[in-house]
């Protein structure tokens, strides 16, 4: 075998090897437990009352972290806290960051994650951080667009117009404005993980 067939073979095992690590993350990480529905595209989920943990920051990065800390042990209890997915990001235009770019953002953005189900109001543990707030939020319905391959700015706003070009064919009434859900499964961020465009509807 000579070298350039010993790193071709090399490089694809290795972009094998993260695949099914991300994969593998991916499916052991507790997801929120919804019922969904599909209409004209998008799914429709039904959220049930759940108890996030979320952080206001300049950067995507920056909120992330503090997230991190905080299930990681940053709490009153010291306890560790499995991480879930999504998380869930709010920024003001729509926008994407990465941990690469996400210095770049000239927004706050809003970042939350969902606690496990078996935290409720009274059993979750107060982050130490006082720029970490926990919040209980009532059932909910809210309407989701996939983003294709890479979630770039422009597929993201592709997702978030046909989010809204359903909204109004359906008569929903949107609710807020449209948050990005990651299923990187890691608070560092990803490249190649899902994504979505949501909005809450009524």
């Amino acid at each position: 075998m000579d070298r350039a067939t010993t790193f071709v073979t090399g490089a694809l095992a290795g972009m094998a090897t993260v695949a099914g690590l991300r994969y593998y993350r991916s499916r052991a990480t507790e997801t929120v437990d919804y019922e969904r529905r599909q209409v004209d595209g998008c799914e429709i989920r039904q959220y049930p009352t759940v108890v996030i943990a979320e952080t206001v920051a300049k950067t995507e990065a920056a909120a992330r972290r503090r997230l991190e800390q905080y299930l990681n042990g940053a709490n009153t209890v010291a306890e560790q806290i499995p991480a879930t997915t999504p998380l869930r990001a709010k920024h003001k235009p729509l926008e994407v960051t990465t941990p690469q770019t996400g210095d770049s953002s000239t927004t706050p953005v809003r970042v939350s994650t969902y606690l496990p189900p078996t935290y409720s109001p009274q059993t979750a543990p107060e982050p130490t951080d006082h720029t970490v707030q926990l919040t209980v939020e009532t059932p909910r319905t809210v309407a989701v667009q996939s983003v294709s391959l890479y979630p770039s700015a422009g597929r993201l706003e592709r997702a978030r117009d046909r989010l809204f070009e359903a909204v109004e064919a359906n008569d929903w009434v949107a609710i807020g404005s449209p948050v990005v859900f990651r299923y990187d499964n890691s608070l560092f961020g990803s490249l190649t993980g899902r994504t979505e465009v949501g909005i809450e509807i009524a």
